[in-house]
């Protein structure tokens, strides 16, 4: 019975010895993950960043000084005209017909290139024959030729050099009414610069003044046939209201598709004519 009472004590003093030995193992391990954990964790901070002062802007006027880039500076281009006074008369075989003047978006000016006998309108920016129109004013356009300024003037009908112009015209003198259909009106003025060319319309004068426009070279089965209108006419007023600008041509087109009557003013052949507009 002792004997059995001691086997009973030295298994208890063992199991007792184990579980202290094994508590011990854990403890003695887990210690040591701990610090190797805390060891990766501080390898893994990122290192302090200084910040550095961004110098000031002045810093950077030594590459401006310097030109170290190799930079072209751009040299700032005078649009400043010439004195119109001194301009010399262009060497451009184109004739000046008309000009409306006005704000450089609204100016615009009828010229003519004589060797292909072509009738145009240009504004300010547009190039004709290899020459940029510049500015426009009243009978004058200033283009840019190359490197210098030229003007182009408007040169007086030949007709109007023997004194021939009767001035400003009146309702008196013969009447003629013409009934024009609007579709034919309307059709025309799609294309300006189609229209120009089925005439060609140039200022009439009288003493050096402006005292209408002179009709020419107008195309057979045009509008400008179909509102009766004859190579050699000086169309003088339109409802009584002189006119001396091809502008004032379009305006009478503007009017008759508009359908208003009107009527103008004509000098055929040294005589005053009237011709009365219906539309139909």
């Amino acid at each position: 019975m002792l004997k059995f009472y001691h086997t009973i004590f030295n298994l208890l003093a063992l199991s007792v010895i184990i579980f202290v030995g094994v508590d011990i193992f854990y403890r003695v391990v887990r210690s040591q993950l701990q610090q190797m954990n805390t060891q990766k964790i501080t390898m893994l901070q990122a290192p302090e960043v200084k910040q550095e002062r961004e110098p000031p802007l002045r810093a950077y006027q030594v590459i401006n000084s310097r030109n170290l880039f190799g930079s072209v500076e751009k040299a700032v281009v005078n649009t400043k005209p010439e004195s119109i006074e001194t301009l010399e008369p262009t060497s451009l075989k184109i004739a000046l017909l008309g000009t409306v003047a006005g704000s450089e978006q609204n100016a615009v000016a009828v010229i003519e290139e004589k060797k292909l006998r072509k009738q145009g309108l240009y504004r300010v920016g547009d190039s004709v024959q290899g020459a940029v129109v510049k500015m426009i004013l009243r009978g004058k356009v200033v283009l840019r030729v190359g490197d210098k300024d030229e003007i182009l003037t408007m040169e007086e009908d030949a007709s109007s050099k023997t004194g021939n112009g009767r001035g400003r015209s009146d309702a008196s003198g013969e009447q003629t009414s013409i009934r024009v259909r609007r579709s034919d009106v309307e059709s025309s003025l799609q294309n300006i610069n189609t229209l120009l060319s089925q005439v060609r319309i140039r200022p009439h004068f009288k003493n050096g003044e402006a005292d209408g426009l002179s009709i020419s070279r107008i195309r057979p089965n045009s509008i400008f046939t179909k509102l009766g209108l004859r190579n050699g006419d000086v169309v003088q007023a339109i409802d009584g209201t002189p006119i001396a600008s091809p502008d004032d041509i379009l305006s009478m087109y503007d009017k008759l598709k508009s359908g208003s009557n009107i009527s103008i003013q004509i000098t055929r052949r040294g005589q005053q004519k009237t011709i009365n507009y219906e539309m139909r």
